[in-house]
């Protein structure tokens, strides 16, 4: 596992001199010891900053300043410093009012203001000094913030209900950000996979749900992953972010981006929606691309959302429900992208998928009948097979066609807002998922097409589940609290359509009989505290964080426990259908040839009938052994400190550093006396990441140029699957047997298909083994470097935009390098 980061974090440490290093440390020691939790990513929320000058432009201290949440009514204190200034920091998005007062002075009202998840609004009040009536006046639109900030692209609510998505899959949306592309992995014509930002792999991609994880720690995907057709429904989404690059310490666990998303609340106005959406095929849709036909397809979409006060100006409600039906089948293909299986005569001497039957020849090497289905009467013997008996041409053709294929999602959301107190808010959420369906584990809405039998296929059961508690604080003007705390948990459970021996027959299909992937269980439970505090003082934005994170996984995964044959060309004697190694005089058998004499009777030649035993000339046969059963656990850690200081009005610097520790179980984890390192993870106990910005604005204060740059080191969790690996094949404990039925060793304990070598029970407990001489071989063995750290990513980001004109915009350029 390579640091991609570690020139730049190298080169970073012999800048600064050793007594600033230390006095970070020194900082952060402190700071964990303060909050005593661990992880901070408050990012879910934005930020209203200012200044209140009077007439002349003097700057007027302790004015008091209330901003105030249009849809709920709910008001939010400050008051300004010495030198004029005042935050409103951590609050959650949305549109508010701000009002400035002070003694002697004419209070301020400003207009109405959109503070957005992850940004911050400015303002600035000029007062007056107050007349015989008190009068009210409206301030200028708020200026450009020239606060340090991310590489970062918004999709507000209306950007969300209005575009276009197939599947109403809100992270499809994503794809509209700035150097986002699609990851491979994942990737179906109907969802969008991991994504990937900067050309960084997808699993470093981190997703927050009101500013807390939402991420499967085991695939290092999304909660539910992209098994679901959704985990959240386009309905419960407010906005989100998309940081790209340059983010403050605040964020972590991601290397590539990090999806900030908030939901939606109540407010002082009861409101709801309903929704109904289909999809027909036989509306007048166009065939799939790749198909002949146009198979019959549905997809229904509805639910509904209701919000409002059930206190007014104190209680809050917003509840939700979607529930999405899919019944598009499947269409199974063969390589040759056919229905349907149509094997070819051989011509001498080019082999074929069987030999015409010719009087003059005879023997048992005219098979025709077994493999495409009897010849005409006129061509004389062997006979047809028996009539109870079809030929292996048309056992494989039944597997491909139109199969019927459906999944069923349902998602529900309920969001409860209670202002205690004028200085605390208290947010209550509950969400779930749940998706079912039938042939659905290799399931492709946007395409029907598929390369895998039905018998491969399976049903799989995917839940989700998370609720959390937020409560906001204000301690005084300049100290705001935001605690945080979530359970949530993540189950995906797949059971295959037939249990048995799997085969392949190359150039024909792979996978049928049975599959490879499954049963397969994966369940994973999670548990997250995390605490920022905001501090106000003087130019200085401070934040402090931390946060940790408890995961419990477990991994059933008894992969090929029941064996797989491998039908690819094999030599054997032309007489007894006996494999050989390859020679002059040895008969050619393609993959469906060898099939069709492993399936079907030999030529009995005392009979003169086709009742004679089968042959056994499949190519190759593997079949995994070991403990089926693994628990990943890991546990994260983490804190940072961060400062925002306004040096001079057009210029703004922020540092900061944070520190990112990850834990693993050591459950079942087994040391090889071969190899010492393998059973073993990496515990980095220096992941130090420094982040630094700067913002700089020039121009009239209407039309303002913004240069903003950004440098920081990242580092990313490693995902709990890799964990597995090391806990399931350690050399010791895990095997498999791999035989080539050309070999005269192994091919006479080649196992006669379709029977497994060895019967490994299907239920979570090792699978037994015996030992077969050389046949046996160590599966996989991993094993991390010893000097293995977690990867680390530096990032430099350049930001240019701005109006030069005053009607004719000028883009945003970003220019950003990632090592």
């Amino acid at each position: 596992m390579c640091r991609c980061g570690e020139p730049l974090l190298f080169a970073i440490r012999q800048f600064f001199p050793r007594i600033l290093f230390r006095a970070f440390l020194f900082e952060l020691i402190l700071i964990i010891a303060i909050t005593a939790i661990a992880l901070a990513q408050d990012a879910s929320t934005g930020a209203v900053r200012g200044i209140v000058l009077d007439a002349q432009g003097a700057v007027i201290t302790n004015a008091d300043i209330v901003a105030i949440r249009v849809s709920a009514g709910v008001r939010y204190h400050s008051a300004t410093d010495s030198a004029g200034r005042f935050t409103l920091d951590l609050l959650p998005p949305g549109e508010y009012s701000a009002r400035a007062e002070a003694d002697g002075m004419s209070p301020e009202i400003s207009p109405v203001i959109r503070v957005e998840v992850g940004a911050s609004a400015q303002l600035t009040f000029k007062l007056k000094v107050a007349g015989p009536k008190e009068t009210i006046t409206v301030s200028e639109a708020p200026r450009e913030e020239t606060n340090p900030s991310s590489v970062s692209a918004l999709v507000n609510e209306q950007e969300i209900q209005d575009l276009p998505l197939n599947g109403r899959r809100y992270t499809d949306l994503l794809l509209l950000s700035p150097g986002v592309t699609q990851d491979p992995r994942g990737l179906t014509s109907g969802s969008n996979g991991d994504l990937s930002y900067g050309g960084i792999r997808g699993y470093n991609t981190s997703y927050l749900m009101d500013g807390l994880d939402n991420n499967n720690g085991f695939y290092a995907q999304a909660m539910g992953r992209y098994r679901a057709p959704y985990q959240f429904s386009d309905e419960f989404i407010q906005e989100f972010r998309v940081q790209s690059s340059g983010y403050g310490a605040e964020s972590s666990r991601a290397g590539g981006a990090v999806v900030n998303v908030v939901t939606k609340s109540g407010t002082n106005h009861w409101h709801g929606s309903t929704f109904y959406r289909l999809r027909d095929s036989e509306l007048g849709g166009a065939a799939p691309p790749f198909v002949g036909f146009n198979p019959r397809n549905e997809q229904h979409q509805f639910g509904a959302t209701l919000g409002g006060p059930i206190q007014r100006s104190k209680t809050f409600l917003f509840a939700g429900y979607d529930q999405h039906i899919f019944n598009v089948p499947a269409v199974i293909e063969f390589d040759n992208g056919q229905t349907s299986v149509t094997p070819l005569p051989g011509l001498y001497p080019t082999p074929g998928d069987y030999e015409v039957c010719n009087p003059a020849i005879g023997g048992s090497a005219c098979d025709e009948a077994i493999v495409a289905g009897c010849p005409p009467p006129s061509l004389g013997a062997p006979p047809c097979v028996p009539a109870n008996l079809s030929p292996a041409a048309t056992q494989l053709s039944t597997m491909g066609g139109m199969f019927h294929g459906k999944l069923l999602g349902q998602t529900g959301f309920v969001k409860l807002d209670r202002v205690l107190s004028p200085h605390q808010y208290l947010t209550a959420r509950l969400s779930a998922s749940r998706s079912y369906g039938e042939n659905n584990v290799f399931f492709d809405p946007g395409t029907p097409i598929s390369f895998d039998s039905i018998s491969a296929n399976g049903q799989e059961d995917v839940s989700t589940e998370s609720g959390s508690l937020s409560l906001l604080s204000g301690f005084s003007p300049r100290l705001t609290s935001h605690l945080r705390v979530q359970f949530s948990r993540d189950l995906e459970q797949q059971f295959p359509n037939t249990y048995g021996t799997q085969a392949s027959v190359y150039n024909w299909m792979e996978d049928f009989g049975h599959s490879s992937t499954m049963p397969h269980v994966t369940s994973e439970h999670r548990l997250q505290l995390a605490e920022t505090l905001s501090w106000t003082h003087g130019r200085h934005q401070w934040k402090f964080g931390a946060d940790g994170m408890m995961t419990w996984d477990y991994d059933y995964y008894p992969s090929l426990f029941g064996g797989e044959y491998f039908f690819d060309n094999i030599d054997v004697d032309p007489f007894t259908f006996v494999p050989e190694p390859s020679n002059p005089g040895g008969l050619e058998l393609t993959p469906l040839r060898a099939y069709a004499h492993t399936i079907m009777p030999s030529w009995n030649w005392d009979a003169g009938t086709w009742t004679g035993p089968p042959a056994n000339v499949a190519r190759y046969y593997e079949q995994y052994f070991g403990n089926p059963v693994s628990h990943p656990n890991s546990n994260d850690y983490a804190a940072f400190i961060q400062d925002t200081a306004r040096l001079t009005p057009h210029f703004s610097l922020s540092l900061g550093v944070r520190y990112d520790l990850q834990t693993f179980s050591k459950i079942g984890m087994v040391s090889n006396p071969l190899w010492p390192q393998v059973g073993k993870m990496p515990l980095n106990l220096t992941n130090f990441a420094p982040r630094a910005g700067i913002g700089y604005s020039f121009g009239n204060s209407e039309r303002p140029v913004m240069v903003r740059a950004g440098f920081g080191i990242f580092f990313t969790r490693i995902p709990q699957a890799y964990q597995t690996a090391v806990i399931d094949y350690n050399g010791l404990s895990d095997n498999a047997i791999y035989l080539d039925n050309t070999n005269y060793n192994q091919s006479q304990v080649f196992p006669t298909y379709p029977n497994a070598a060895v019967n490994c029970p299907r239920d979570r407990s090792r699978a037994p083994y015996r030992s077969r001489g050389n046949n046996m071989r160590p599966a996989k063995w991993p094993l991390l470097n010893r000097d293995s750290r977690h990867p680390a990513c530096s990032k430099l980001a350049l930001v240019w935009n701005g109006n030069w004109l005053e009607d004719s915009p000028v883009p945003c350029l970003t220019c950003s390098f990632t090592a």
